[in-house]
């Protein structure tokens, strides 16, 4: 919450936090808005890889090298979306909702055959050797996990 919070800050000093600006904005090494052409066809939107790169870049600058699950696939900014999916299904959202919030199709099995991944969940933390998500706050975590799991 403590950076999505800055992040925010700094979208509002620049001018960029109004309703219709896109929460995800590339910057220029000097932290300022990348300016498109005002007929881009993605408009101030951010390329689609980016998110992954930023990722990966963080990732790499907190000493993960290949951050993996514990079934070995590698953890890209796609996780994100799995997660959340993941989290909901946990907690019995239905389908339907699901698919709305995930933005996939009325009717669609994809919440349910690709993105839920319960499988694995709890076993190893790929985000544990992040600083700001290991040490103490990873101990908070995992007894919460497990007092949760004593009391269901």
């Amino acid at each position: 919450m403590r950076r999505a919070r800055a992040w925010l800050g700094v979208l509002h000093q620049l001018g960029a936090d109004g309703p219709g600006d896109p929460l995800f904005r590339a910057l220029t090494v000097k932290g300022q808005l990348v300016k498109y052409k005002p007929d881009r066809k993605r408009g101030k939107r951010m390329r689609p890889g980016t998110l992954n790169e930023r990722l990966q870049l963080l990732a790499e600058r907190a000493g993960v090298r290949a951050c993996r699950t514990s079934t070995g696939k590698k953890v890209t900014s796609h996780s994100w979306r799995a997660g959340a999916n993941t989290d909901m299904a946990e907690k019995g959202v239905p389908l339907a909702e699901r698919n709305k919030a995930g933005r996939w199709a009325d009717g669609s099995h994809t919440a349910d055959t690709v993105y839920d991944r319960r499988h694995g969940v709890g076993t190893r933390d790929p985000l544990a050797a992040v600083p700001l998500y290991g040490g103490a706050a990873h101990v908070a975590v995992a007894q919460a996990r497990e007092q949760h799991t004593d009391e269901n």
